[in-house]
């Protein structure tokens, strides 16, 4: 995908898909999609909050040879703010010339396991109703700050 092509999307049809593993819940309020534009027209940053489509329990692949992880899916579309948001960045296109972009997901928890040492993380994108997800996060073991070193 190129720049040129996010300007096609309709923002109303973004989805995000956000898996953690069980027992971590999302801080959905502080949570967002950001797209960064840069070309010679200069920079330009957009963070597109989200809106809660649901939450289901599934298991995810933790690759081969390994069992699956049980987590928490939460499916997402963007807020009015955020389809606002992506409309001006779309402007921007238009008119600034980027030449490239990226896609980052700010995705804070709200709960924990108290137990908890690590925890796996997936984001999947889709910019249309039509499009399959595409993974921009695939099994991201993050380690948390409050778990004891070599664990």
């Amino acid at each position: 995908m190129s720049p040129s092509t996010l300007v096609q999307v309709d923002p109303t049809q973004v989805r995000l898909e956000l898996s953690v593993s069980r027992g971590f819940e999302l801080d959905l309020a502080e949570s967002r999609l950001s797209l960064t534009l840069s070309g010679s027209g200069g920079t330009r940053r957009g963070q597109m909050a989200l809106s809660l489509l649901g939450v289901r329990q599934e298991s995810r692949s933790n690759g081969l040879f390994r069992p699956d992880v049980p987590v928490s899916t939460y499916s997402l579309a963007l807020s009015p703010e955020g389809v606002q948001e992506l409309r001006e960045l779309q402007r921007f296109m238009l008119t600034g010339a980027p030449e490239t972009f990226e896609l980052s997901v700010r995705a804070p928890f709200a709960t924990a396991p108290p137990e908890a040492r690590e925890v796996t993380f997936w984001a999947d994108l889709k910019m249309s109703a039509e499009d399959p997800f595409s993974p921009l996060i695939s099994g991201a073991k993050l380690r948390l700050e409050n778990a004891p070193a070599g664990s």
